[in-house]
């Protein structure tokens, strides 16, 4: 049962290692269709329409990708003075505890983020054009890597962190 409990922490940390490559692309493209729009606007005197756009559709992206990254490697901002004074089993229990909390948390995201994306189908983005449901298809995405990422946290303080 272990073997199999490490390879889904496996499985999940290589999603995160190909999530990484994916956070890097995006920024590196919003970087770069950041700086064409500046230089466009002092150079040319006027701004692509769409940059704007594209650059907000990539940062709410990456703002879920990369969550769900920080969340596995226990990177996130979080209030742990309890957690913190606590050793032994209960640190344990407590550690668990929160991440349940989340699970259910993030099948709420799932769920309504995935209603919310189906509700704006019909809608496109004024200057790209494309379908609203694929950025609002953001909320469930993020949802289902934080609910994986935080399975494997709850999976790892089971068995311990052993070989990955």
């Amino acid at each position: 049962m272990k073997a199999v409990l490490r390879g889904y922490v496996r499985i999940v940390d290589m999603i995160n290692k190909v999530m990484g490559y994916v956070l890097m692309v995006m920024l590196g493209t919003m970087t770069f269709i950041i700086f064409w729009n500046v230089f466009s606007r002092f150079v040319a005197g006027s701004s692509l329409a769409w940059s704007e756009e594209l650059s907000r559709f990539l940062m709410i992206f990456m703002i879920f990708i990369g969550a769900s990254i920080a969340l596995r490697s226990n990177e996130l901002i979080a209030v742990e003075m309890l957690l913190e004074r606590l050793v032994g089993k209960p640190k344990k229990v407590l550690y668990i505890l929160i991440h349940l909390v989340s699970i259910v948390f993030f099948v709420i995201l799932i769920k309504y983020g995935y209603a919310m994306a189906d509700s704006f189908s019909n809608q496109k983005a004024p200057s790209l054009g494309v379908s609203m449901q694929v950025i609002y298809l953001s909320l469930p995405l993020g949802g289902v890597l934080l609910l994986i990422n935080s399975m494997a946290c709850i999976v790892e303080e089971m068995i311990g962190k052993g070989e990955k």
